[in-house]
């Protein structure tokens, strides 16, 4: 039930000052995030199937957030492509009203070009800052960042790869590059009750009668979940996925990739290969939906930088696209430290090895990675390239690599992560630094430029969103993206051909053994694929 009826805006509005309206709590019958978002999503699209919900939400390391109505998104496709230049077709899409009709603006624009829009658009915020006063003491004291008001989204791998390498001739998945939405109305755990909190930042005095119904779909939602018949979940029907590939075509990518190797194109090749099936389980928002698979995937992972993104078709409720991450790799987290001082830190993983059945086999084989030089010389090189590309955007002597080679257990695998820390120049847009870092190197190799060109040959298929990035960028710079590794994307089509795709891969050297290197792939969505077939 609502804990708090304030008025939704309780504060003195001004021309340039946003200010969040008071906020109103639910329980919504204690569920979890990943047990919420399905049922939320749901709700949503059947109360309003016009609106543009475009529902995400994003773990954060144990921050999580549920953004719901974006004020303006961007949806991006190729356009059209040639050994120079990419087009990319951007639809914008604002709102305006709740139950108005969204306007939709088409631009055909560069991948820079699209970004340097962000960046614009994002100053004529970053002096607007709206965060209640205890979000600001708490990113002011924690080196961990929050969610209060920005950009959350992803950037797919296919487009970044592309604008490393114009001529590698990337193929691109028939899907949206990328997805932004500025999220001024999101969901966060409440500091009082164990439920959430609906934070609004809207200056427009106009758009009370549109919160106020969102308000009421909340509360009826939160009335439904308070019977527990309604908190129980259907069980999805399952959901099968099959290698792509057969154990002798990966051996014939490894061999191939070794060849490059051992003529000095590269000195590491993420190679990875896919799983894909057809979803068949029936949802009242959608016929298929991904979404459905949310909870039993992050109750079995628990994997701190989870996502999940879901996109309408422009014309109507149904979904287009799901993105599912179940990631534990960090891929970036900025830092505001002062007006204009922002610090970066990046955690990439490099070395792994299965969990044990019993503690004894767990702690042999963490010790085995702890103990392991090609582990450590595959993770020392992709320092090294992070390294690289933070120095483009860091102050002089400021990058540093506080911690090398740790272990991480997550409840499949143990990761080898290292960090590395920067200072960035004034100049250095956040936004700029993560364009411009992408795709990450632990997913790509070293040198990157080859070895995206190399892996777009042996691969011999799109990536779409996976190895891109998914996670948030406040108005102020501060934010935090995951790398996009067991994450999966499911793209829904007219004639009901709903297509879901899975990754895993590894870092490839000279001295990689290919059966190990094919069970670590297994390794790596083993349990992903259990769960979804509902063993």
């Amino acid at each position: 039930m609502l804990t708090a009826r304030p008025s939704l805006h309780t504060t003195e509005q001004t021309n340039t000052t946003q200010t969040p309206a008071e906020s109103y709590s639910w329980r919504f019958g204690d569920l979890l995030a990943a047990e919420l978002l399905p049922k939320l999503q749901q709700h949503l699209i059947t109360q309003d199937p016009k609106a543009n919900w475009q529902v995400i939400w994003l773990q954060n390391d144990g921050r999580p957030v549920i953004g719901l109505l974006p004020k303006t998104a961007w949806r991006v496709y190729v356009h059209d492509t040639n050994e120079q230049a990419v087009r990319y077709q951007v639809i914008r899409t604002n709102r305006d009203d709740l139950h108005k009709r969204h306007q939709l603006t088409t631009d055909i624009m560069s991948y820079s070009s699209w970004q340097e829009a962000l960046i614009a658009y994002s100053r004529s915020y970053d002096q607007d800052d709206s965060r209640p006063s205890a979000l600001k003491t708490e990113d002011n004291n924690d080196s961990q960042p929050s969610y209060h008001h920005g950009l959350m989204g992803f950037i797919g791998y296919d487009m970044a790869a592309h604008e490393l390498s114009p001529a590698a001739k990337i193929e691109y998945a028939a899907q949206p590059c990328a997805v932004l939405g500025h999220y001024d109305i999101y969901l966060t755990p409440s500091n009082k009750t164990m439920g959430w909190t609906l934070n609004t930042i809207d200056p427009n005095p106009d758009s009370e009668a549109s919160l106020a119904a969102l308000v009421s779909y909340l509360e009826t939602l939160d009335n439904d979940l308070s019977n527990p018949k309604n908190k129980a979940d259907a069980q999805p029907a399952p959901l099968l996925l099959k290698a792509r590939w057969h154990q002798s075509d990966y051996q014939q990518a490894f061999a191939q990739t070794q060849r490059y190797l051992q003529q000095g194109d590269c000195y590491q090749i993420n190679l990875t290969q896919a799983w894909q099936g057809r979803l068949n389980n029936k949802s009242s928002c959608n016929d298929h939906a991904l979404i459905d698979h949310l909870p039993a995937l992050h109750q079995s992972t628990q994997a701190p930088f989870a996502g999940y993104l879901g996109v309408n078709h422009a014309q109507g409720s149904s979904l287009s696209f799901e993105l599912l991450s179940c990631s534990p790799e960090l891929f970036f987290t900025f830092l505001k430290k002062g007006s204009n001082v922002h610090h970066i830190r990046t955690k990439p993983i490099k070395g792994t090895r299965p969990r044990g059945s019993d503690p004894e086999q767990d702690f042999a084989l963490r010790q085995q990675l702890i103990d392991s030089d090609k582990d450590q010389a595959e993770n020392v090189m992709i320092v090294d390239l992070l390294r690289n590309d933070l120095g483009k955007y860091a102050k002089t002597g400021s990058v540093k690599v506080p911690q090398l080679f740790a272990i991480e257990s997550f409840s499949n695998v143990h990761h080898m992560v290292s960090t590395i820390t920067a200072e960035l120049k004034s100049e250095a847009h956040p936004l700029t630094v993560l364009f411009g870092s992408l795709p990450a190197g632990s997913i790509t190799g070293t040198p990157k430029k080859r070895a995206v060109e190399i892996i777009s040959e042996l691969e011999a298929g799109a990536r779409g969103a996976y190895c891109g990035t998914m996670g948030y960028m406040n108005f102020d710079g501060s934010g935090q993206w995951n790398v996009l590794i067991r994450s999966l994307q499911a793209n829904h089509s007219a004639d009901d051909d709903n297509q879901v795709r899975l990754w895993a891969g590894g870092g490839i050297t000279v001295a990689s053994d290919c059966e190990d290197e094919y069970q670590e792939c297994l390794d790596k969505v083993g349990n992903l694929l259990a769960v979804l077939k509902q063993e």
